[in-house]
C-alpha cells in the first residue's frame, strides 16, 4: 500500500475540490488520524490513508473514486473508517478553504483522545509516536492531565486498559 505525504495528501484534496466543482457540490471534510499528523502537526512524513467524516457523504466518495481513478491511488485513500471513533464532543479547526470543499483537522487534544481509544501496538503501527508526539506538542506533564483530556471526549471506561496503561508509563503520575 503506497504512503500518502503531505504533499501528496494536498494534491489530493485539491483533485478532490476539482470533482466536487465539475458535480456542483459542496464537500466538507473532517480530517482525523495519521493525516492529522502529517498535515497538521508535521510529525510525520506520511500516512497510509487519509481518514475522515465527509459531507454529503455519497457525493464526496463519489468524487474521492474519481480521484482515484485519475491519480492511480487505491480506491480507500479517503476512507469514512474513523467515523466510529468520532465524539459528540469532537473539536476541529479549520484547515483548508477551496472553492466546493472545506476540510477541517481534529485539534491536538482530540487527536490524543481519539489516538489513545484506537492506540494500536506492534510493528507498523505509529498510534504510540502519535501519542509521544501529541503528549510533548499540548505541553503535558502528568497523567492526571492527560486523563482530564481524554474524559472530555469519551468514558474514561471506553479506552482500552493498554492505553492508558501506555499513558501512564509515558507520564509522571504525582
Amino acid at each position: 500500500m503506497p504512503e500518502f505525504t503531505r504533499e501528496r495528501i494536498l494534491h489530493l484534496l485539491e483533485a478532490l475540490n476539482n470533482e466536487l466543482r465539475l458535480m456542483d457540490v459542496r464537500g466538507e471534510i473532517h480530517l482525523a488520524g495519521g493525516a492529522v499528523m502529517c498535515l497538521a502537526f508535521d510529525a510525520r512524513p506520511s500516512t497510509k490513508d487519509v481518514d475522515a467524516a465527509f459531507l454529503p457523504s455519497v457525493k464526496v466518495k463519489d468524487a474521492a473514486l474519481r480521484v482515484s481513478e485519475k491519480e492511480g491511488v487505491p480506491d480507500s485513500w479517503l476512507n469514512d473508517a474513523v467515523k466510529g471513533y468520532f465524539s459528540d464532543h469532537g473539536t476541529f479547526t479549520s484547515f483548508l478553504d477551496l472553492s466546493h470543499l472545506k476540510a477541517f483537522v481534529a485539534d491536538a487534544k482530540y487527536m490524543l483522545a481519539m489516538k489513545c481509544l484506537a492506540m494500536r501496538i506492534g510493528e507498523g503501527y505509529k498510534d504510540e509516536a502519535d501519542i509521544r508526539y501529541l503528549l510533548r506538542n499540548l505541553g503535558l506533564e502528568s497523567y492526571p492531565e492527560a486523563l482530564k483530556i481524554l474524559e472530555k471526549y469519551y468514558d474514561l471506561d471506553k479506552y482500552p486498559p493498554k492505553a492508558l496503561a501506555a499513558l501512564q508509563e509515558l507520564l509522571p503520575n504525582p
